[in-house]
């Protein structure tokens, strides 16, 4: 699935599956997105019978991101914070596709 242009590299820096009643079936993957030597940062959500969505929580616009999880094993959801440029930028829980995005941050002045 082609994000923001047609000679982007992906990497995969977590994967979640979701298994719950109605919700089987559900697959949630953060990906770091590379355009031209800058980094963006997406979710994208796979259900078995509909396909895929992707969502995009940093534009690629960074020269770096990094990502750490900070969930226990015992929790539902996996939970990351997310840094760009070396500085905070938030919070992501996958499955709920929930970006929390650091207070002090304007992403025009990244």
């Amino acid at each position: 699935m082609t994000i923001f242009d047609a000679n982007e590299k992906v990497e995969s820096i977590a994967t979640q599956n979701f298994k719950y009643d109605s919700y089987s079936g559900y697959k949630y993957n953060l990906e770091r997105v590379d355009v031209k030597g800058k980094c963006g940062l997406v979710c994208v959500e796979e259900q078995e019978s509909w396909g895929s969505h992707a969502t995009i929580l940093l534009q690629p616009i960074y020269n770096d991101i990094k990502v750490c999880k900070i969930s226990t094993s015992k929790a539902n959801y996996d939970k990351y914070v997310v840094y760009a440029n070396g500085k905070r930028r938030g919070e992501f829980t996958m499955v709920l596709n929930e970006w929390i995005p650091q207070s002090d941050f304007d992403p025009r002045n990244n």
